[in-house]
This record gives C-alpha cells, structure tokens and sequence, in this order.
C-alpha cells in the first residue's frame, strides 16, 4: 500500500513538486432554476480545458458541486456557492501565460459543431451565473493521491489564519497525522493552500483553504498524548469555517485526456 500510493505522481491538484502550484477557485452562485443550463455550459467547456491541459497550458480543471456546508454567513451573508471551479497551474507564469480560448474550442469541435453555434456558447458563459467569488491560491504542500475520478467527494474546508505560527501548527502537527491516514487508506489527499489574492465580493477575512478528500475506510490512527496537546493548541491558532462538502462532476486533469 505505501509503495503504491508513493509511486502515483499525479491526481487531483497534483503536479510536479519543483513547481510552486498556483490554484484559481471560483465559488460560482447560480440563477434560481439554472442548474441545469449551468452544467451544460460546463459540459461544453470539459473537452476544451482537455486540450489546454494537453498543450501544457494548465495542469487541471475541476468543477465540483456542492452537496452541503459552505456557509459562511457568521462573517457575512453573500449566499452559499452552488459550484466550485479549480483551474491548477504549475506556477504563476504559466497562470499568467494566456490562452486563445476561441482558437481551442474550435479545435475540439471541428466537424462537431458548427463556428456559429462556438461562439453562441462561449458568449453565454456567463448567463446562468448570479455571483462569482474568486481567490488565488498558493499552494504549500500536497500530498500524492492516486486520480481523481467524476463522482469523488471533496471537502473544502476555508481558515483565518489567528496568528503567526497558524501554517507551522498546519505543517508540523497536522500534516503528519493525514499523511499517516493516507497511508492507512482512510484518506485520499489532503492539501493546503494560502490565499494570495481575491475578488472584491470575496470574503476578505480568509486566509487559507484545505482540500481533503476520504476514501470511506474508518480511521483507526490513535494520537498520543503529547500529539493530542499539540493539536489542541493548533486549533486555537485559526478559525475555521464550514466545511463544503462536494462532488466532482467534471474534470480535466493528466489522467483524464
């Protein structure tokens, strides 16, 4: 189990580890009764963020919706997020790099969809959406999953940083307990991330953002005691805020092209 799950070097937001990954999640607010037209505007767009991941302009896109929790509204009431979107870059020049959006989606629909009804699509992006919030994120350390699959449950869990040594109480005493989860097979991946910069809707007290996702096997890791002190006092170090429970609906990643 420990070698398998060492040897997989790529999955969900899981890239090449000299890269300092950068992530854009947009929580995404949907017009009452849109859901579906929102979905099918993500369908369409599957098969091109395919082929950007393809010419190496980003390493992964997920689209995930949510099932419960991501309410935020103890620090301010801006409505629960429907879905959430992950755009992974290796680095920021490759974030920064661009892309002719039109030119791909031409690409992949050629012969499948005539120019007119492309550009009809990509002009309607944006029409079932209510709100979009969007950080950035710099990631500071991943584990090594196996991939993500459609379906797959992630936990999205949002912190205010309390303090100064909030990211060493993350790294020292946290990370080591799901890494050893991983290793059990309890869980899948754990990931954490520091927002860098955001929208001005966004809600600008948060400062990091933990990705989890668990494999359904009971934990049956015991903490010790001096462990157990450890992680007293880390919890005091931050905030945290309800966790977004969501499912993956569409992907684009190394292991789905």
């Amino acid at each position: 189990m420990k070698k398998f799950l060492f040897t997989l070097f790529f999955g969900l937001f899981i890239f090449a580890s000299s890269y300092s990954q950068v992530i854009v999640m947009d929580i995404v607010q949907v017009k009452e009764g849109m859901n579906t037209q929102y979905e099918a505007v993500e369908k369409f767009v599957e098969p091109i963020k395919r082929e950007a991941v393809k010419m190496g302009k980003q390493l992964g896109w997920y689209i995930m919706k949510r099932k419960s929790g991501g309410d935020l509204s103890e620090v301010e009431n801006k409505g629960i997020g429907d879905y959430i979107i992950l755009n992974i870059y290796k680095d920021e020049a490759q974030m920064k790099s661009g892309m002719d959006w039109n030119a791909i989606a031409s690409k992949v629909y050629k012969g499948k969809m005539s120019t007119r009804t492309i550009q009809k699509k990509m002009n309607s992006f944006n029409a079932p959406r209510k709100d979009t919030r969007t950080y950035t994120l710099e990631n500071i350390y991943y584990t090594k999953p196996g991939q993500a699959n459609r379906g797959e449950t992630v936990y999205i869990f949002p912190a205010e940083a309390l303090n100064d040594e909030y990211e060493k109480y993350e790294m020292e005493v946290f990370r080591p307990m799901w890494e050893k989860m991983i290793l059990e097979g309890s869980h899948k991946y754990w990931g954490f991330n520091k927002i860098t910069s955001r929208s001005d809707n966004a809600y600008q007290n948060l400062t990091h953002i933990i990705f989890n996702s668990r494999t359904g096997v009971e934990s049956k890791i015991e903490t010790d005691f001096t462990t157990q002190k450890a992680m007293d006092i880390g919890y005091k170090s931050r905030k945290g805020f309800d966790n977004a429970v969501c499912e993956i609906i569409f992907l684009a990643d190394a292991f789905n092209n």
